[in-house]
């Protein structure tokens, strides 16, 4: 089986020490940093299953290396803080966390936390995935639809006809219906900003 790499971003190197220690043992692959900008330079070279993150750090807060984890690439996190008010669990559902533990924190509560978390991003990632093919497809059935519409205007043809039509120009074309039917479309655009022109 794989590894699990977890990257433990932490300012306090006691507390790093231990987490990593506890899960290397437990045969997690292990990326550790004291500082934002460490482990967003780490993140670069080698992207984690998961970033454990402190909330509270000097320079670059846990806030801003999530914000900045947002912008490289949907790598999942959690934060880990000595404060559990609810101003600061606000902030970090905010930013995207999956999951929030208060300090001290202990191996036993850390592994089902970070597997929890992980199982979580991976259902994420499906459901934005799944989101993606679904605006895909109906990007498609739109373009399909201009089409066949245009089809019917221009011959003089009920739905089904100009559909079958489009097709037809797609297979002897072996290409697909969208990729036709977005030809077509853009050859209209042009033609009619022509007609357009002074």
């Amino acid at each position: 089986m794989v590894s699990k790499h977890i990257l433990i971003v932490d300012d306090d190197r006691v507390i790093l020490t231990i987490l990593a220690e506890g899960l290397r043992d437990l045969g997690y692959e292990v990326s550790t940093a004291v500082t934002g900008a460490a482990a967003l330079e780490l993140v670069k070279h080698n992207a984690p299953d998961l970033a454990v993150l402190d909330m509270r750090m000097p320079e670059m807060s846990g806030i801003e290396v999530a914000l900045a984890l947002n912008e490289m690439g949907r790598v999942p996190f959690v934060f880990l803080s000595a404060f559990g008010d609810d101003r600061v669990v606000r902030e970090a559902a905010e930013a995207g966390a999956l999951g929030y533990l208060v300090k001290p924190v202990d191996i036993p509560q850390l592994v089902p936390f970070i597997e929890a978390a992980m199982a979580r991003g991976l259902e994420i990632d499906r459901l934005r995935a799944t989101a993606e093919q679904l605006e895909q497809a109906l990007r498609i059935e739109q373009k399909t639809r201009t089409a066949v519409g245009i089809i019917m205007e221009r011959k003089g043809l009920d739905r089904q006809e100009a559909f079958d039509l489009l097709r037809a120009r797609a297979r002897s074309r072996r290409r697909k219906i969208a990729e036709v039917a977005d030809e077509l479309i853009t050859a209209v655009e042009d033609m009619n900003q022509t007609l357009r022109a002074p």
